[in-house]
């Protein structure tokens, strides 16, 4: 009897697994599914500058305190900008030996000079005679002293484009060795991308009503949605320049950016 039951269950069970998977199948035939697109452009709100002080010598006290000078004339050129501490970064210092290419040392060198008429006729077995050249190479390479190269990066952080002309164009007077790409991007970009993504619903429902009303049939509710897109923004470099005097007076123009957002929607056809 226990057994019977059992087989009645499981019967139960496989039978409305079909009657799912049916109704499933009906369903997907029943839709219209379409693709939806949103874009938002925004202005950039977030600039990054970073300079490179470099000196080479071989008394590294020396050069360290030329590179701590310098980095002392560009964050106070930050600070009289009203830039918060909490937006310079200057702590990324890097030290390095350069490796000077090996001098030619002679050492043991054969050479033949040829004996005078005088001699050669004295001695005709011995018309020439060998020289030897050479060089305390040792000696040399402990005289050798190493250069050495200290660099330091700062990093600012802008709200406005006009505070970063203003900072390039007092920071090119102090003399740094690099200047590295702006960096452009926006603060609130997920604010933004939610605005995207509801553009993308309204498209895919636009899509789907013009679908439905060339088709001559009627639209339904909307059964699915899919968020086929993430706010994976990344920040923008601008070209790299190597810039002089001539930029003082140049005013930056930022274009805006865009963010996107995309989604996979599913209405019902109504019979």
């Amino acid at each position: 009897m226990a057994k019977f039951q059992h087989l009645i269950v499981l019967f139960f069970f496989f039978t409305l697994a079909i009657s799912t998977v049916a109704q499933a199948s009906t369903l997907e035939k029943n839709v219209i599914e379409v693709r939806g697109q949103g874009t938002v452009t925004v202005p950039p709100d977030h600039f990054s500058l970073t300079v490179a002080i470099v000196q080479i010598g071989r008394n590294t006290s020396k050069i360290r305190s030329l590179v701590d000078h310098k980095s002392n004339q560009v964050i106070n050129i930050a600070e009289n900008l009203n830039i918060s501490p909490a937006n310079i970064s200057s702590a990324r210092v890097n030290l390095r030996v350069i490796e000077e290419p090996p001098a030619i040392h002679i050492q043991g060198v054969e050479v033949n000079r040829n004996l005078s008429q005088s001699s050669s006729q004295n001695s005709p077995q011995s018309n020439s005679s060998k020289v030897y050249l050479g060089v305390d190479s040792a000696q040399k390479s402990q005289n050798k002293t190493q250069k050495f190269e200290l660099s330091r990066t700062i990093t600012v952080n802008f709200s406005t484009i006009e505070d970063y002309d203003k900072f390039l164009s007092q920071v090119i007077k102090v003399g740094v060795e690099h200047i590295y790409p702006l960096t452009m991007s926006v603060a609130n970009s997920d604010k933004s991308y939610q605005q995207a993504l509801a553009k993308a619903i309204d498209n895919a429902k636009i899509k789907a009503y013009q679908i439905a009303k060339q088709a001559n049939i009627s639209l339904g509710k909307l059964v699915y949605l899919k968020e086929l897109s993430s706010n994976h923004y990344q920040a923008r470099l601008a070209s790299a320049n190597r810039y002089s005097d001539s930029a003082v007076a140049h005013r930056s123009q930022v274009a805006d950016t865009a963010i996107s957002a995309s989604v996979l929607v599913k209405f019902t056809i109504k019979e």
